[in-house]
């Protein structure tokens, strides 16, 4: 499915002050700021960050409830088009502008009539020609106010943003933290933003992290599998099948679907997979298997065309059965339906990955 969209850039930038100085020491001072200049990006490039920088729970759990406000204030939902999707907008931008991180706004309509805006917030690292991009769709459907799904993986981005910005760390490559819209209407947003890349613009992304549903209580964690064969198609297939009272939805997902059984695996897809798993390992949390960790969400816009990888959260009953959240696309998907632990686990699975790619 091919999309239409308008880009306009709107670029937050910050005053530079430059103090006077006599002209003869003009020389020696800029050979000094220049040798604290190198000395500060030679650190910056010995931090892990890991062990530098920690994702709290708590304030990620302020900016849901500051979401969930704004679907209470707007007929309990935040779904493309609507004023809760554009409030939504609003307050990612106000966020951005704490911080004086450069950010774009592209606005798109696709050919069935979806018009939105995704924001981009600009991280700028030590090398500019080669970039990061995280994403989360923070859109919800009609039906709910999409807290879980996904306010859960905007807050992590916020909470990244923040982070990075107090503890002043230039990372190696230039990271984009993506907001897409549409994210619960076939996956617009991010399908414009990947349409109007050049192929040299694409060879310049290192990985994209789609970041999905992260707040789930007694979660699973969705490994996406980077062979997509034909038997893991029939399976998503008939999750499509099962989306009966969604069926818009599900015909957007399935022509997703079907341009995705046509697209060979980036191979280092398979790296951000097994970096992936080690970390959840590492915290002895369950994992599984999944494709539609890709099909189903806005890694399946990437797919193909740079290195991918998706974390999704979904929710394990008792008998072992894997299923997505509990409240998932429902007017309960609140608040009270997310676990700080599951941001806790998510948090250190983003830097574990973002530490790794940015090597």
């Amino acid at each position: 499915m091919k999309y239409k969209f308008l880009v306009s850039i709107l670029t937050l930038s910050c005053s530079l002050g430059l103090a006077a100085c006599h002209q003869n020491n003009q020389q020696q001072n800029s050979s000094k700021h220049q040798a604290r200049s190198d000395q500060h990006v030679q650190k910056s490039a010995e931090i892990n960050l890991e062990k530098s920088i920690t994702l709290d729970p708590n304030k990620m759990i302020k900016h849901l409830q500051a979401l969930q406000n704004i679907a209470t204030q707007n007929k309990g939902n935040r779904a493309v088009g609507t004023s809760g999707d554009q409030a939504s907008a609003q307050y990612i931008i106000s966020q951005a502008k704490l911080f004086d991180y450069p950010v774009q706004i592209q606005p798109f309509k696709s050919n069935s009539h979806i018009v939105g805006q995704n924001i981009l917030v600009k991280i700028p690292g030590q090398n500019e020609d080669s970039s990061i991009i995280i994403g989360a769709h923070y859109d919800s459907v009609k039906t709910g106010p999409g807290i879980n799904d996904n306010a859960s993986g905007v807050a992590l981005l916020l909470e990244l943003m923040n982070q990075l910005h107090l503890a002043k760390i230039k990372p190696k490559q230039t990271i984009y933290l993506a907001f897409w819209d549409a994210g619960e209407a076939g996956k617009a947003g991010s399908k414009a933003y990947v349409d109007q890349l050049s192929p040299q613009q694409l060879k310049t992304i290192r990985a994209y992290i789609n970041v999905n549903m992260v707040g789930t209580k007694n979660p699973i964690m969705l490994l996406a599998n980077s062979d997509v064969n034909q038997a893991a198609l029939k399976k998503e297939e008939k999750v499509l099948d099962s989306k009966q009272d969604q069926k818009e939805i599900k015909d957007m997902d399935r022509l997703l679907t079907d341009e995705v059984s046509d697209l060979p695996p980036n191979p280092k897809d398979l790296a951000l997979k097994n970096s992936l798993r080690e970390f959840m390992k590492s915290q002895n949390s369950d994992l599984v298997d999944d494709m539609s960790s890709l099909t189903d969400s806005d890694a399946a816009s990437f797919l193909g065309k740079v290195p991918v990888t998706s974390m999704s959260l979904f929710h394990q009953q008792s008998n072992g059965a894997v299923e997505r959240a509990v409240c998932d696309h429902k007017a309960c998907d609140r608040l009270d339906q997310v676990d700080p632990k599951s941001l806790t686990v998510a948090g250190g699975a983003l830097l574990h990955l973002i530490q790794n790619t940015d090597q």
